[in-house]
């Protein structure tokens, strides 16, 4: 759905209900305030004929009895408000009458417009009547003072036309602002989202292979937005860039063994001596164990790299750690070992990688140990940090500060190393270890060796 649209049909829908409520609460309050202005006006005229009555003089007032008084209205030249008249032509005048009468019934004074017969009953009040085929609204009025009835009446399509007079004068400015204001928002709109529709075209004619950081000026509605889109841009890039990494890393590994099995192999074809066919068959067996280690590691990694969600339970940690050394048994029988493991240290983790991260840990310190010496497990929890650390020590040469830093990297390998490997276990080891929100630390062993402690959470 269009945003624009939406926007728009909002807006406009907002200033509808709006111009409606206004206009029928107008109307509405305009209509009671009417029927009382005029309920007023009513009452006024009545006590107005009450003063002119009481002011004549008893000997007229008689007289009326058998001559009623007869006030004469002028025809009228324009029936309606909407029509441009003054006082005198409007037929406002025809619309309202008034009687006097005597309670035992004489008529003493009326207007022309009504008849001989009293326009309501002689009882105090306002009263709704039709009258003469009209409806009428009518105040019946009795003085105390001069003994009479006073009857006003309106009628009632002088209040409608003075009610449908203020609704359409409410309707008329709406109705042309109102189509005023949406050509103004239709305008607003393409011009406030004329930066939107810029930063969509840049980014459709951008080159694929174009990873620089966005630079344009936008609303500040639209900053973070760009902001958020160049963030994203340069984790695409640094992903890019370790994609490329790995890739030029695991053709060079995969190389220098596939080199190795071509030479010998051409060897093999030249060579007629049983020991140099031994030498070129062992060295041919040795790259395929090392292109099959290789290609291993690399499935792995992507498989650990592309995991979302760990199946975590809650384990024993020493338990763990004696799984993983009895299924290596076959192949650590030969080494020295010093364990330290308490009796129980529980963490919520995977138990399935994690002894994959230890399995690697332990085949690396069997390698580079050898017979110099045991090679040390121990584990405990560091009440400080709040964590369960697992520790490997082996007996190895070691290696510096520096190097500890870079054995997490893809394809690292210290130079002048004779052990195989693809320098990809301890990567491997580190995003694991990272997926349970750990660390994984290497460091110097004192006085030699390697010291790995894998560092968990305790929740």
């Amino acid at each position: 759905m269009s945003l624009r649209v939406l926007m728009m049909g909002v807006m406009l829908l907002g200033i509808s209900l709006s111009i409606g409520i206004s206009s029928w609460l107008s109307t509405h309050d305009s209509h009671r305030q009417i029927e009382e202005l005029f309920d007023a006006q009513m009452l006024q005229s009545a006590k107005i004929l009450e003063m002119f009555y009481g002011a004549q003089p008893p000997e007229h007032r008689q007289a009326l009895i058998d001559h009623p008084l007869l006030l004469q209205i002028k025809p009228a030249k324009v029936e309606t408000f909407d029509e441009d008249a003054n006082a005198e032509q409007l037929a406002y005048e025809q619309k309202l009458a008034f009687q006097i009468w005597k309670p035992d019934g004489h008529l003493l004074v009326r207007s022309a417009n009504t008849a001989e017969d009293p326009m309501a009953e002689f009882v105090v009040g306002y009263h709704r009547k039709m009258y003469q085929g009209r409806l009428w609204h009518i105040y019946s009025y009795y003085s105390q003072r001069d003994s009479v009835w006073i009857i006003t009446g309106q009628r009632d399509d002088v209040r409608k036309e003075l009610v449908d007079q203020i609704i359409g004068n409410s309707l008329i400015a709406p109705a042309i602002v109102f189509p005023l204001v949406a050509l103004l928002m239709i305008f607003l709109s393409y011009l406030l989202l004329e930066p939107l529709q810029t930063l969509a075209d840049k980014l459709k004619r951008r080159d694929p292979g174009d990873l620089t950081p966005l630079h344009m000026r936008l609303p500040s509605e639209l900053v973070t937005v760009r902001d958020a889109m160049n963030a994203y841009i340069a984790r695409v890039a640094a992903a890019m860039s370790r994609e490329r990494k790995f890739s030029g890393d695991a053709a060079h590994e995969l190389k220098t063994p596939l080199a190795v099995i071509k030479l010998h192999h051409q060897g093999l074809l030249e060579s007629n001596d049983p020991a140099e066919l031994q030498l070129h068959h062992e060295a041919i067996d040795k790259g395929i164990d090392q292109i099959a280690h290789t290609v291993e590691q690399m499935l792995l990694l992507s498989r650990v790299e592309s995991l979302e969600q760990l199946n975590v339970a809650k384990i024993d940690l020493g338990a763990l750690v004696q799984q993983v050394l009895n299924d290596m048994l076959p192949l650590i029988a030969d080494y020295q070992w010093e364990l330290h493991l308490p009796e129980k240290i529980c963490v919520n983790a995977d138990a399935f990688y994690l002894k994959l991260v230890l399995k690697n840990l332990i085949d690396n310190a069997c390698k580079y140990s050898g017979n110099a010496g045991p090679i040390q497990l121990n584990a405990w929890e560091d009440t400080q940090h709040n964590c369960a650390v697992l520790q490997v020590i082996d007996a190895g040469p070691g290696l510096d500060e520096e190097n500890c830093r870079q054995l997490t990297e893809r394809f690292f390998r210290v130079a002048n190393e004779n052990v195989a490997g693809s320098g990809l276990g301890l990567s491997i080891c580190a995003h694991i270890v990272g997926l349970h929100k750990g660390r994984l630390l290497i460091q110097p062993g004192k006085p030699k060796g390697l010291d790995v402690r894998i560092m968990l959470p305790i929740k």
